[in-house]
């Protein structure tokens, strides 16, 4: 499985090329687009997030790099047969505050992905909807958290509750129709 680079070190990439998006968000967008059941390639979706990042500006090779490595990830994770997929959210060391703004940017990004393809709702099931829903909640979450150990819990439940369903989505939506784009010779 891929290796994510460092939360900070995707920040400070995505800042020297002026793509103003914390990379929780571009994150939570490729998994969006994923979970709703897209076979997308990378030419595919580079154009979508240039398209939401960059002003249809092409990426440069670093950041094509960076998202290919989240692109890949998200993918090898939902199609592994163990649940593995974790949002990606600043180090633990990080501010439960800096956490909790990564989280909602996360959710919001996840939300963008899965309705930049996933235009009929009204064919969704009961429980995506519901994580629709959900989310579209968690996007106005108060994240003015203290320190203490049950802000710290009650962070924890919500990112929890986020990977769970971001996998319900998958299962649901994604599962038959997203394979990863290799030849085999």
């Amino acid at each position: 499985m891929t290796e994510m680079t460092d939360y900070t070190q995707a920040q400070l990439l995505l800042e020297k090329h002026d793509i103003f998006v914390s990379p929780s968000e571009a994150h939570g967008t490729i998994s969006g687009l994923l979970a709703c059941g897209l076979n997308i390639d990378e030419k595919d979706y580079l154009i979508m997030l240039s398209d939401v990042f960059n002003d249809g500006q092409s990426f440069s090779n670093e950041l094509k790099g960076l998202f290919g490595q989240m692109f890949t990830h998200v993918m090898s994770c939902f199609n592994s047969e163990e649940p593995n997929f974790e949002l990606y959210l600043p180090n633990e060391d990080e501010t439960l505050l800096d956490k909790a703004n990564a989280l909602v940017a996360w959710v919001s990004g996840f939300l963008l992905g899965f309705g930049l393809k996933q235009k009929d709702y009204g064919k969704l099931s009961v429980d995506v909807k519901e994580v629709i829903n959900d989310f579209s909640e968690i996007t106005k979450l108060d994240t003015d958290f203290g320190e203490e150990e049950e802000d710290q819990q009650a962070f924890h439940e919500i990112v929890e509750y986020i990977r769970v369903s971001a996998l319900l989505c998958f299962a649901e939506m994604g599962r038959e129709t997203v394979t990863p784009s290799k030849t085999l010779h």
